[in-house]
Formats: structure tokens, sequence, C-alpha cells
């Protein structure tokens, strides 16, 4: 059974650690308890799970979400960005309005086994400067823990998922395409949830079918696109009535919903109470 690292054994509290490794040697099976974003900055190595395994150059960089390890290393330099997503809380909401952004931080780790590695993020050298540069900074601000150092951390961390975002949605693979096609069509959804939107509509922004689109959909989110959109439509329905600025209905018609009555229905579908329990226990906790 893989061995499993523990952020809080690594961290001094703070929910973000950069692990730089020179001439990374081979190592066992092991996994989790966060999240792991991978840049391979020199050598070259295998990346093996459980069931699969794949060769890393230096410009190779990825996610991690399962049990792996290395092996066959060579001169292998490399940085693992460790960090604890939920406690770290970044404004991402602009980041979801990016194609890349799903297609690297979500799509293509769920799809590696089908693609082989072919559809991961491969930087060039200059885009390989850069974002070392921003994650040397981050390490600067957390070994000096200068005042103001999470809020620093927090804002290169961003500046490294916008530029890893964009650098996906350059790649010219052919196996990245159909991940960006889908990243397209949840970037659609994440700038367009209080309009109008057809299945039809979307599928064809991902240059797809109907039926195609809603089975790699629901392998993705779980949901089939519409009911996704109902879900992303009550997450921000939930975030006005935090605010306490807008009434129920007025909430409702905000975020996309056309009959208060059918936004009640699926609020408490979903969210297990009504709109006004919902506000009244916001009021209690605030």
């Amino acid at each position: 059974m893989p061995r499993v690292l523990r952020l809080a054994n690594l961290s001094d509290g703070f929910p973000l650690v950069v692990d730089r490794i020179r001439h990374h040697g081979a190592t066992s099976l092991h996994t989790h308890d966060f999240s792991e974003l991978v840049i391979i900055l020199a050598g070259r190595g295998v990346h093996y799970s459980t069931d699969t395994a794949y060769p890393v150059i230096a410009g190779d960089a990825f996610v991690v979400t399962q049990a792996h390890g290395y092996r066959e290393t060579e001169d292998l330099d490399l940085i693992n960005v460790l960090f604890d997503a939920q406690r770290l809380a970044l404004p991402l909401e602009d980041a979801r309005k990016l194609p890349g952004y799903h297609a690297f931080f979500a799509l293509e780790p769920r799809f590696r086994r089908r693609h082989g590695f072919r559809s991961s993020l491969h930087l060039s050298l200059a885009e390989l400067a850069v974002v070392s540069e921003l994650v040397a900074q981050m390490e600067a601000e957390l070994r000096k823990k200068s005042s103001g150092y999470e809020l620093m951390t927090k804002s290169l961390m961003l500046q490294l998922i916008g530029r890893l975002s964009r650098a996906y949605e350059r790649m010219r693979a052919v196996e990245s395409r159909p991940l960006i096609r889908l990243g397209t069509v949840l970037s659609h959804l994440e700038r367009h949830y209080a309009e109008e939107v057809r299945l039809e509509d979307l599928a064809e922004i991902a240059g797809t079918s109907t039926s195609s689109l809603q089975r790699a959909f629901r392998a993705i989110t779980g949901h089939a696109p519409i009911e996704y959109l109902i879900r992303l439509r009550l997450l921000r329905a939930c975030e006005l009535l935090r605010k306490g600025e807008l009434n129920v209905t007025e909430t409702a018609y905000r975020v996309g919903f056309t009959d208060g009555n059918y936004f009640s229905r699926q609020f408490r579908r979903v969210m297990a109470c009504s709109p006004r329990e919902f506000v009244n226990r916001a009021r209690l906790a605030g």
C-alpha cells in the first residue's frame, strides 16, 4: 500500500510548501492529502503510478492526483508545489474563466491514462524561465516570512496558475485539443452562467455531438452539462445570499433563474434547505 504524506508534517502551518529537489532519485509509490504541482527543471526520469508509467523531461509540468513515484531518473531536478487548496482559499473566479485552467488542473490528470501523458503540458525554455522565477519568489517569501508573506505567496501562486493555464491553451499537441475544447465549455459556463444556455450551443463550442459532450462532461464533473449549470448558478446564488444585499427572488433572477419557485425547488434539492433557511443560517454564522 502506498505511504501517505501529509502537508501538516511538511509545513509550519501555512498551507503551501515549495519543495525543490536536485538529483531526484527513485521513489516508491506514495499518496498525499494535498494537491501537488510538479515542474521538471532538468534531466529525465519515469513518473509512474499503480498502473501507468510515463517518461518526463525538463519543461514538463503536471498535476498529481493519485499515488505516484519516480524511477530510472537521470540528473532529475524538479519543483513540487504542495498546497491544501481548501485552506489556501485562493480567489479562483477569474482563473475558472480560462479554458487552460480547467484543462491543466482538472481535465489532463483525469485523461492522462487515455492519452499516455501526451496531453500533459510541456513548457518552452522561455515559459520555464518565467515559471521558475515565480516559484523562486514564492520560496523567498516562505523562507523570510516578512510581514505580509502570506498575501505575497498567494499572489504569486495565482500568477503561477495563470501562466500555466495560458501555456496549456497555447499547446499544439493533438491530444490536448479535446481537453482545451472541454475547458472552453467550462469557462463559457463560468462566464455566462446567468444567461440562457442550450446544450446544442455547448456541443458546438466543444466541436462535438450533444451525446459525446454529455458523456465526456459527466466523466469529468459527475454531472450532465445542464445539471452542472444549475449547480453553478446555485453556488453563485449562495455567494449573493451570504452578502445579504438581495432578497431571494432578486437573487434567483440575478444568477439566471426565471422562475422563483423553480429556483427554490432546485436550491432545496441541492443544498438540502430552502433559500430562506440558508440566509438565516448565514446570519447566525456571521
